[in-house]
């Protein structure tokens, strides 16, 4: 998947669904009235709900809403607080805005079974695409000093944090890289585990058949990849009822 496609499309987007805010503005300016704060509401929930119908994920929402808001208000509300707070949601939520990947966090029972898993399958290299906070890699590198546990990010701000965690709780058998997990060469590793979204899914077990070694695992977080049933799954004790997809390459 190219960089143009996971990160220019969706502004397109965003404008194409602008666009339309305002045409249903045009077409309802009638029955508004003047009224104002009516009409900057219309406009950015129909311009969410175009979004939606685009196939923009709902963390662009919040974005969707504001917009209207911002360029009309911008002589009240200084443009560098909408600045400033776009920018902050850039940084944390970029995946979920530009590959429709959310800021998923695994909890820590989950990584306890993790850990189980890689110690049951004998695994030495362990890798988690899309590490966020680096808790996961934090917990693996602690629980576990013979497996040599990686985490790639790339929300700028979520990367800064997780690298600073792991360069002060963990050892030296963990590591954080800014790095797509598209870009990262899975047949290094023995267990590769992710928690993205049922959007890449498909593409991301063609990934792991076509680099992951003979043997190795491909876990998934709660998300089945269409037509390939998982060899095993672990069911966690947790609340919200983990499911741990395993395939076996």
């Amino acid at each position: 998947m190219s960089f143009v496609v996971r990160h220019v499309v969706p502004w397109i987007k965003v404008a194409l669904a602008q666009i339309l805010g305002l045409a249903c503005l045009f077409l309802a300016r009638d029955y508004l009235a003047g009224n104002a704060l009516a009409s900057l509401l219309l406009v950015g929930v129909a311009a969410s709900l175009a979004g939606r119908i685009l196939g923009l994920s709902i963390y662009w929402i919040p974005l969707q809403l504001l917009l209207p808001f911002a360029l009309v208000y911008s002589d009240v509300i200084p443009a560098w607080a909408y600045l400033t707070g776009f920018v902050l949601c850039a940084l944390v939520f970029w995946n979920s805005a530009t590959g429709q990947v959310p800021l998923y966090l695994t909890n820590t029972s989950t990584w306890a079974a993790i850990k189980a898993l890689a110690s049951q399958s004998g695994a030495r290299t362990f890798i988690d695409l899309g590490s966020g906070s680096g808790g996961g890699v934090v917990f693996l590198a602690k629980a576990n000093p013979e497996l040599d546990v990686t985490g790639v990010e790339t929300a700028p701000l979520v990367y800064l944090l997780s690298r600073l965690r792991v360069a002060i709780l963990a050892r030296k058998n963990a590591k954080i890289r800014y790095k797509s997990i598209w870009q990262e060469d899975l047949g290094r590793y023995d267990l590769v585990y992710c928690f993205l979204s049922p959007v890449p899914m498909s593409e991301m077990y063609r990934k792991a058949r076509k680099e992951m070694r003979p043997g190795a695992l491909f876990v998934s977080n709660s998300f089945a990849v269409p037509e390939h049933e998982p060899d095993r799954i672990v069911d966690v004790s947790d609340a919200r009822k983990t499911r741990l997809l395993i395939w076996k390459m």
